[in-house]
Protein backbone atom coordinates (compact mmCIF):
# COMPACT_ATOMS: atom_id res chain seq x y z
CA UNK A 1 0.00 0.00 0.00
CA UNK A 2 1.18 3.52 -0.73
CA UNK A 3 0.69 5.74 2.33
CA UNK A 4 1.22 9.45 2.91
CA UNK A 5 2.12 10.37 6.49
CA UNK A 6 1.70 14.05 7.34
CA UNK A 7 3.79 15.15 10.30
CA UNK A 8 6.13 12.26 9.51
CA UNK A 9 9.15 13.77 11.29
CA UNK A 10 7.39 14.07 14.64
CA UNK A 11 7.48 11.96 17.79
CA UNK A 12 4.89 9.50 16.51
CA UNK A 13 5.50 9.88 12.77
CA UNK A 14 9.21 9.07 12.96
CA UNK A 15 8.31 5.78 14.68
CA UNK A 16 5.43 4.97 12.33
CA UNK A 17 7.43 5.54 9.11
CA UNK A 18 10.05 2.80 9.66
CA UNK A 19 7.37 0.38 10.84
CA UNK A 20 5.43 0.94 7.60
CA UNK A 21 8.56 0.45 5.50
CA UNK A 22 9.37 -2.74 7.39
CA UNK A 23 5.88 -3.98 6.52
CA UNK A 24 6.64 -3.43 2.80
CA UNK A 25 4.48 -0.34 2.38
CA UNK A 26 5.53 2.62 0.25
CA UNK A 27 5.73 5.83 2.30
CA UNK A 28 5.47 9.48 1.31
CA UNK A 29 6.63 11.49 4.33
CA UNK A 30 5.06 14.95 4.25
CA UNK A 31 6.38 17.41 6.83
CA UNK A 32 7.26 21.07 7.05
CA UNK A 33 10.30 20.18 9.20
CA UNK A 34 9.59 22.93 11.72
CA UNK A 35 11.49 20.80 14.26
CA UNK A 36 14.05 19.47 11.77
CA UNK A 37 14.13 16.23 9.85
CA UNK A 38 16.95 14.28 11.48
CA UNK A 39 14.44 11.78 12.85
CA UNK A 40 13.85 10.51 9.30
CA UNK A 41 17.51 9.98 8.39
CA UNK A 42 17.23 6.24 8.94
CA UNK A 43 14.68 6.02 6.13
CA UNK A 44 16.23 8.61 3.82
CA UNK A 45 17.72 6.15 1.31
CA UNK A 46 15.06 3.47 1.52
CA UNK A 47 13.78 2.62 -1.98
CA UNK A 48 10.13 2.89 -0.89
CA UNK A 49 10.54 6.20 0.95
CA UNK A 50 10.08 9.74 -0.33
CA UNK A 51 10.21 12.98 1.65
CA UNK A 52 8.15 16.00 0.65
CA UNK A 53 8.89 19.16 2.62
CA UNK A 54 5.68 21.13 2.86
CA UNK A 55 2.72 22.43 4.82
CA UNK A 56 -0.55 20.44 4.76
CA UNK A 57 -2.38 23.70 4.06
CA UNK A 58 -0.51 23.96 0.74
CA UNK A 59 -3.19 22.17 -1.28
CA UNK A 60 -1.40 22.07 -4.66
CA UNK A 61 1.74 20.52 -3.13
CA UNK A 62 -0.23 18.08 -0.98
CA UNK A 63 -2.38 17.11 -3.97
CA UNK A 64 0.68 16.40 -6.11
CA UNK A 65 2.16 14.32 -3.27
CA UNK A 66 -1.00 12.19 -3.02
CA UNK A 67 -0.72 10.81 -6.54
CA UNK A 68 -1.26 7.05 -6.31
CA UNK A 69 -1.66 7.17 -2.51
CA UNK A 70 -4.23 4.74 -1.09
CA UNK A 71 -4.15 5.83 2.57
CA UNK A 72 -3.30 9.01 4.45
CA UNK A 73 -2.24 9.14 8.08
CA UNK A 74 -2.78 12.71 9.28
CA UNK A 75 -0.48 13.52 12.19
CA UNK A 76 0.55 17.08 11.30
CA UNK A 77 -0.45 19.41 14.15
CA UNK A 78 0.73 21.88 16.74
CA UNK A 79 0.72 19.54 19.72
CA UNK A 80 -0.02 20.45 23.32
CA UNK A 81 -1.21 23.58 25.08
CA UNK A 82 2.19 25.27 25.56
CA UNK A 83 2.95 25.11 21.84
CA UNK A 84 -0.58 26.20 20.87
CA UNK A 85 -0.41 29.17 23.25
CA UNK A 86 2.58 30.64 21.37
CA UNK A 87 0.38 31.54 18.42
CA UNK A 88 -3.22 30.54 18.92
CA UNK A 89 -4.35 31.58 15.45
CA UNK A 90 -1.67 29.54 13.72
CA UNK A 91 -2.32 26.53 15.96
CA UNK A 92 -6.03 26.63 15.14
CA UNK A 93 -5.31 27.08 11.44
CA UNK A 94 -2.94 24.11 11.38
CA UNK A 95 -4.92 21.76 13.63
CA UNK A 96 -8.34 22.49 12.14
CA UNK A 97 -7.58 24.21 8.84
CA UNK A 98 -4.82 21.74 8.03
CA UNK A 99 -7.22 18.85 8.60
CA UNK A 100 -9.85 20.54 6.44
CA UNK A 101 -7.25 20.95 3.69
CA UNK A 102 -6.01 17.37 4.01
CA UNK A 103 -9.53 15.95 3.78
CA UNK A 104 -10.44 18.01 0.73
CA UNK A 105 -7.29 17.12 -1.16
CA UNK A 106 -7.46 13.45 -0.14
CA UNK A 107 -10.96 13.18 -1.62
CA UNK A 108 -9.88 14.91 -4.83
CA UNK A 109 -6.93 12.53 -5.14
CA UNK A 110 -9.07 9.41 -4.65
CA UNK A 111 -7.46 8.37 -1.37
CA UNK A 112 -9.39 5.45 0.11
CA UNK A 113 -8.47 5.60 3.80
CA UNK A 114 -7.96 8.65 6.01
CA UNK A 115 -6.68 8.06 9.54
CA UNK A 116 -6.87 11.14 11.74
CA UNK A 117 -4.76 11.05 14.89
CA UNK A 118 -6.49 12.80 17.77
CA UNK A 119 -6.05 12.74 21.53
CA UNK A 120 -7.72 11.39 24.65
CA UNK A 121 -7.21 14.88 26.10
CA UNK A 122 -10.52 15.63 24.40
CA UNK A 123 -12.26 13.92 27.33
CA UNK A 124 -10.88 16.48 29.81
CA UNK A 125 -12.48 15.32 33.03
CA UNK A 126 -14.54 12.18 33.57
CA UNK A 127 -15.93 10.01 36.33
CA UNK A 128 -12.74 8.13 37.14
CA UNK A 129 -14.59 5.32 38.91
CA UNK A 130 -14.61 3.59 35.53
CA UNK A 131 -12.94 3.89 32.14
CA UNK A 132 -14.94 5.87 29.58
CA UNK A 133 -15.52 4.77 26.01
CA UNK A 134 -15.68 6.61 22.70
CA UNK A 135 -19.28 7.71 23.26
CA UNK A 136 -18.46 9.69 26.41
CA UNK A 137 -18.97 13.47 26.27
CA UNK A 138 -15.97 15.45 25.06
CA UNK A 139 -14.90 18.16 27.52
CA UNK A 140 -11.75 19.78 26.09
CA UNK A 141 -9.95 21.95 28.64
CA UNK A 142 -7.34 23.49 26.36
CA UNK A 143 -7.06 25.22 23.00
CA UNK A 144 -5.17 22.20 21.73
CA UNK A 145 -7.92 19.74 22.66
CA UNK A 146 -10.63 22.09 21.39
CA UNK A 147 -8.96 22.27 17.98
CA UNK A 148 -8.77 18.47 17.88
CA UNK A 149 -12.45 18.11 18.79
CA UNK A 150 -13.40 20.47 15.96
CA UNK A 151 -11.20 18.58 13.52
CA UNK A 152 -12.67 15.24 14.63
CA UNK A 153 -16.18 16.44 13.82
CA UNK A 154 -15.06 17.39 10.33
CA UNK A 155 -13.43 13.98 9.80
CA UNK A 156 -16.52 12.10 10.94
CA UNK A 157 -18.79 14.08 8.61
CA UNK A 158 -17.06 12.74 5.51
CA UNK A 159 -19.13 10.88 2.90
CA UNK A 160 -18.78 7.13 2.54
CA UNK A 161 -16.49 7.43 -0.49
CA UNK A 162 -13.65 8.29 1.92
CA UNK A 163 -13.11 5.81 4.75
CA UNK A 164 -12.37 8.33 7.52
CA UNK A 165 -11.37 7.18 11.01
CA UNK A 166 -10.44 8.96 14.24
CA UNK A 167 -7.82 7.49 16.57
CA UNK A 168 -7.78 9.04 20.04
CA UNK A 169 -4.37 8.23 21.45
CA UNK A 170 -3.41 8.15 25.09
CA UNK A 171 -0.45 10.22 26.27
CA UNK A 172 2.51 8.92 24.30
CA UNK A 173 5.60 7.58 26.03
CA UNK A 174 8.70 5.62 25.04
CA UNK A 175 11.73 6.24 22.86
CA UNK A 176 11.42 7.80 19.41
CA UNK A 177 13.90 9.14 16.83
CA UNK A 178 12.26 12.55 17.39
CA UNK A 179 12.38 12.43 21.17
CA UNK A 180 10.21 14.62 23.36
CA UNK A 181 10.87 15.14 27.06
CA UNK A 182 7.93 17.48 27.65
CA UNK A 183 5.53 14.56 28.19
CA UNK A 184 5.05 13.25 31.71
CA UNK A 185 6.60 9.77 31.60
CA UNK A 186 9.60 10.94 29.56
CA UNK A 187 10.08 14.01 31.77
CA UNK A 188 10.07 11.90 34.92
CA UNK A 189 12.44 9.34 33.41
CA UNK A 190 14.88 12.07 32.39
CA UNK A 191 14.76 13.70 35.82
CA UNK A 192 15.28 10.40 37.63
CA UNK A 193 18.24 9.46 35.43
CA UNK A 194 19.87 12.87 35.96
CA UNK A 195 19.22 12.98 39.71
CA UNK A 196 16.87 15.97 39.42
CA UNK A 197 13.82 16.56 41.62
CA UNK A 198 10.39 15.68 40.21
CA UNK A 199 7.42 17.96 40.79
CA UNK A 200 3.94 16.48 40.50
CA UNK A 201 0.61 18.30 40.32
CA UNK A 202 -2.52 16.39 41.41
CA UNK A 203 -0.90 12.97 42.10
CA UNK A 204 -4.29 11.25 42.27
CA UNK A 205 -5.25 12.30 38.73
CA UNK A 206 -5.66 9.56 36.11
CA UNK A 207 -4.25 9.52 32.58
CA UNK A 208 -4.29 6.96 29.76
CA UNK A 209 -0.86 6.13 28.33
CA UNK A 210 0.33 4.55 25.10
CA UNK A 211 3.82 3.44 24.10
CA UNK A 212 4.85 5.05 20.83
CA UNK A 213 5.63 1.67 19.28
CA UNK A 214 2.14 0.47 20.17
CA UNK A 215 0.82 3.58 18.42
CA UNK A 216 2.66 2.48 15.29
CA UNK A 217 1.19 -1.03 15.61
CA UNK A 218 -2.31 0.43 15.95
CA UNK A 219 -1.82 2.32 12.68
CA UNK A 220 -0.74 -0.90 10.99
CA UNK A 221 -3.83 -2.67 12.30
CA UNK A 222 -6.12 0.03 10.92
CA UNK A 223 -4.45 -0.11 7.52
CA UNK A 224 -5.05 -3.87 7.41
CA UNK A 225 -8.65 -3.80 8.67
CA UNK A 226 -11.63 -3.93 6.29
CA UNK A 227 -12.83 -0.44 5.48
CA UNK A 228 -16.45 -1.01 6.66
CA UNK A 229 -15.06 -1.58 10.16
CA UNK A 230 -13.33 1.81 10.10
CA UNK A 231 -15.65 4.14 8.20
CA UNK A 232 -16.75 7.12 10.35
CA UNK A 233 -15.58 5.35 13.50
CA UNK A 234 -13.69 6.57 16.57
CA UNK A 235 -11.26 4.32 18.44
CA UNK A 236 -9.47 4.97 21.71
CA UNK A 237 -5.91 3.66 21.54
CA UNK A 238 -4.60 3.15 25.06
CA UNK A 239 -2.07 0.88 26.70
CA UNK A 240 -2.85 1.42 30.37
CA UNK A 241 -4.44 3.93 32.70
CA UNK A 242 -2.31 5.17 35.59
CA UNK A 243 -2.57 7.71 38.34
CA UNK A 244 0.33 10.12 38.55
CA UNK A 245 1.20 8.60 41.91
CA UNK A 246 1.67 5.26 40.11
CA UNK A 247 4.40 6.95 38.05
CA UNK A 248 5.93 8.23 41.27
CA UNK A 249 5.95 4.61 42.44
CA UNK A 250 7.93 3.65 39.33
CA UNK A 251 10.48 6.34 40.07
CA UNK A 252 10.85 5.22 43.69
CA UNK A 253 11.14 1.58 42.61
CA UNK A 254 14.00 2.17 40.18
CA UNK A 255 15.53 5.44 41.40
CA UNK A 256 14.77 5.53 45.15
CA UNK A 257 17.02 8.54 45.85
CA UNK A 258 14.93 10.84 43.62
CA UNK A 259 13.30 13.74 45.43
CA UNK A 260 9.54 13.96 44.76
CA UNK A 261 7.63 17.18 45.39
CA UNK A 262 3.89 17.81 45.11
CA UNK A 263 3.20 21.25 43.64
CA UNK A 264 0.23 23.46 42.87
CA UNK A 265 2.24 25.66 40.46
CA UNK A 266 1.61 23.59 37.31
CA UNK A 267 -2.17 23.30 37.25
CA UNK A 268 -3.68 20.73 34.91
CA UNK A 269 -7.26 19.77 35.69
CA UNK A 270 -7.41 16.76 33.33
CA UNK A 271 -8.47 13.58 35.08
CA UNK A 272 -9.82 10.65 33.08
CA UNK A 273 -9.55 6.89 32.54
CA UNK A 274 -10.13 5.60 29.02
CA UNK A 275 -11.27 2.22 27.71
CA UNK A 276 -9.67 0.68 24.63
CA UNK A 277 -12.21 -2.16 24.54
CA UNK A 278 -13.71 -1.10 21.20
CA UNK A 279 -10.31 -1.32 19.49
CA UNK A 280 -9.77 -4.79 20.96
CA UNK A 281 -13.27 -6.06 20.18
CA UNK A 282 -13.75 -4.65 16.69
CA UNK A 283 -10.20 -4.54 15.31
CA UNK A 284 -8.45 -7.18 17.38
CA UNK A 285 -5.79 -4.76 18.62
CA UNK A 286 -4.33 -4.56 22.10
CA UNK A 287 -1.26 -2.65 23.22
CA UNK A 288 1.52 -4.83 24.58
CA UNK A 289 4.09 -2.41 26.01
CA UNK A 290 3.87 -1.01 29.52
CA UNK A 291 4.44 2.42 30.98
CA UNK A 292 7.23 0.89 33.07
CA UNK A 293 8.95 -0.30 29.88
CA UNK A 294 8.70 3.20 28.42
CA UNK A 295 10.01 4.76 31.62
CA UNK A 296 12.99 2.43 31.89
CA UNK A 297 14.08 2.59 28.25
CA UNK A 298 13.98 6.38 28.39
CA UNK A 299 15.78 6.65 31.72
CA UNK A 300 18.48 4.20 30.58
CA UNK A 301 19.03 6.10 27.33
CA UNK A 302 19.53 9.33 29.27
CA UNK A 303 21.81 7.67 31.82
CA UNK A 304 23.90 6.06 29.09
CA UNK A 305 24.51 9.38 27.35
CA UNK A 306 22.48 8.66 24.20
CA UNK A 307 21.39 12.31 24.22
CA UNK A 308 24.19 14.85 23.97
CA UNK A 309 22.00 17.29 25.91
CA UNK A 310 18.80 15.75 27.29
CA UNK A 311 17.79 19.19 28.59
CA UNK A 312 17.89 20.75 25.10
CA UNK A 313 14.73 22.76 24.49
CA UNK A 314 14.40 21.09 21.06
CA UNK A 315 13.21 17.92 22.82
CA UNK A 316 9.77 19.51 23.13
CA UNK A 317 6.79 20.61 21.05
CA UNK A 318 7.95 24.24 21.22
CA UNK A 319 9.54 25.32 17.89
CA UNK A 320 12.70 27.42 17.84
CA UNK A 321 10.99 29.93 15.57
CA UNK A 322 7.22 30.27 15.93
CA UNK A 323 7.03 32.12 12.60
CA UNK A 324 7.87 28.84 10.85
CA UNK A 325 4.36 27.63 11.67
CA UNK A 326 2.95 30.10 9.17
CA UNK A 327 1.89 28.95 5.75
CA UNK A 328 4.56 29.80 3.21
CA UNK A 329 8.22 29.06 2.37
CA UNK A 330 10.44 27.87 5.18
Amino acid sequence: MKILVSGAAGYIGSTVVPSLLQADHEVVAFDKLVYGGEALLGAAHHPRFRLVVGDVRDRPLLGASLAGVEAMLHLAAVVGEPACALDEDQAQDINFGGTESALAVAKEAGVQRFLFVSTCSNYGISDVQGAIDEDAPLKPLSRYASSKVQAERLVLEQPAALCATVLRLGTICGMSPRMRFDLLVSDMARAAALGLPIRIFAPDAWRPYLHVRDAAKAVQRCLAAPMPALRNRVFNVVGENCQKKDLVGLVRKHYPATRIEVTDKQPDARDYRVSAERMARELGFQATRSVEEAFLETAHAVAEGIFRDPMWHGHSAIPDDVSRLRLGPG
